[in-house]
């Protein structure tokens, strides 16, 4: 099993260095374009090969196999998955019209991934449609705006507000799908997107439904779930005015959100048709106006209510969280320590009619890299509930050795948030877990390496949701090795 993984490992990066080799190195768009007259043709790959091993799954408790009733209490698999994709642009004098299409293969191998009840044991693979979408940018069209201030689209395609805290992942990985872990799809299916990228506020009317195949997915797939909002963001960029159309350059900003929920699978989501979601947020550097020492200092914030007064899915949930930031950037390695409390509402009183539990929605990786919104390897793959019902700590010490160099270190305290009683669980301490990798951006173009080690302890509260305290007592270890490539 290892020399197989290994081969697939050398061949795959032997396979996506060719295209990096051959490029223009003066080349900065991603992906190849063909011009041909008004049109423009890019051609762009995007792939990834990761290495996972579990020992001591869900805490000794151990992880089935699909039709097995037999749990391992480790695992080893291999993960992949390949994404070609053609993009145009239509040059139409002071505007332009625009497109995508990207197909994604993926693949799971070995003995697939570390659930409780492993939904890729059984070595799945799939081939579909990632993106396919249109849309107008409208150039010099506003000119006292900014160029492509106006940006429509529709179709299957990427969306996300702000770091992900709402809306940032629209289409559920593992089962069928394969890749749990890497979770290469992200798009959104039947968009309706306008941005208004203005500067210094910017904003987003949408409409989104996610991701959906109940079918394909053997009825494991998330909710089918249509909604549509509106975000608006005061911002200032960090680079240029590059904030206008990415979260990344945005030196600092300040945002609310407004979403509703019309139309949902009330046999999977009860409470998430009718539901309306508020949210404000702030983010960055935001006293960076105070001198230059300020600079170091930043500060992530949000803060979302949820209501639903429906007949049978009345709800009232809430959820926030937030998280100072300092960079010591006089220091060699320029360490960056950060400390973050979320707190998500749970509901323990299934029987008053109403429900308190914050509904995650689509959120997932997010935008600031590791402990964004995946709280955690262990906890976020292998532990149900999500970002619902919990209360979490979070310490991130980040280094980085070299420019194409990062290192780092994030310790979790999960407690829950209202203990499930009626179900045997008295405690409210849920998980400690550690985990500790390393970002490495090759010589070759594109390519980059990311490894990661974590440990995690299950507290007595998830021993008890368990339902064995004996058997759960041991410390769940996970190391894994992902390449991924971009051209």
């Amino acid at each position: 099993m290892k020399n197989r993984l290994l081969s697939s490992a050398a061949a795959l990066l032997a396979l996506t260095a060719l295209p990096a080799l051959a490029a223009d190195d003066e080349h900065e768009k991603k992906g190849y374009t063909y011009a041909a007259g008004d049109l423009d043709l890019t051609l762009t790959l995007d792939a990834g090969f990761g290495l996972f091993s579990v020992s001591n799954a869900i805490h000794g408790l151990g992880s089935q196999a699909r039709g097995s009733s037999e749990r391992a209490g480790g695992r080893a698999w291999s993960e992949g998955f390949i994404a070609p994709g053609l993009g145009l642009d239509w040059h139409l004098g002071e505007s332009s019209a625009y497109g995508g299409f990207k197909l994604l293969g993926s693949a799971t191998r070995g003995q697939g991934d570390a659930q409780r009840d492993s939904t890729t044991s059984d070595r799945p693979e799939a081939l579909g449609i990632e993106e396919a979408f249109l849309g107008w940018k409208s150039g010099t069209v506003f000119a006292a705006l900014g160029e492509d201030a106006v940006d429509v689209s529709l179709g299957r395609q990427p969306f996300s507000v702000g770091d992900g805290f709402l809306l940032v992942d629209g289409t559920a990985e593992g089962s069928r799908r394969a890749a749990y872990v890497m979770g290469p799809r992200a798009s959104f299916d039947r968009t309706a997107i306008l941005k208004l990228n203005t500067a210094p506020v910017r904003a987003d009317i949408f409409h989104l439904e996610g991701n959906v195949d109940q079918t394909f997915m053997r009825g494991s797939d998330a909710a089918a779930t249509k909604l549509y909002g509106g975000n608006v963001e005061w911002f200032a960029s960090s680079h240029k005015d590059h904030g206008r159309f990415e979260y990344e350059e945005r030196l600092w900003y300040v945002g609310a959100t407004a979403l509703t929920v019309y139309e949902a699978d009330t046999g999977v989501s009860t409470n998430r048709k009718g539901l309306d979601v508020y949210a404000l947020r702030a983010g960055g550097a935001l006293l960076s106006g105070l001198g230059e020492g300020w600079q170091d200092f930043a500060l992530y914030s949000e803060l979302g209510q949820q209501r639903n007064g429906d007949a049978g899915r009345k709800s009232r949930a809430h959820a926030w969280y937030v998280e100072p930031q300092y960079t010591l950037s006089a220091l060699p390695w320029t360490p960056r320590l950060s400390y973050r409390y979320a707190h998500f509402s749970g509901d323990n009183n299934s029987g008053d009619g109403r429900n308190t539990a914050w509904d995650s929605l689509y959120t997932g990786g997010g935008a600031r890299g590791f402990g964004t919104w995946d709280l955690g390897e262990i906890y976020t793959r292998y532990t149900p509930g999500g970002n619902s019902n919990l209360n979490s700590h979070m310490v991130h010490l980040r280094l980085q050795p070299a420019e194409e160099l990062a290192v780092g270190a994030l310790v979790y305290r999960h407690f829950y948030d209202k203990p499930d009683t009626a179900n045997g669980v008295r405690s409210d301490d849920l998980l400690t877990e550690l985990n500790v990798y390393a970002q490495w951006e090759t010589p070759v173009k594109g390519l980059s390496v990311t490894g990661l080690l974590g440990a995690a302890k299950a507290g007595d509260g998830r021993r008890q949701q368990l339902g064995t305290t004996d058997a759960t007592d041991r410390t769940t270890y996970l190391g894994q090795v992902v390449f991924g490539y971009s051209f």
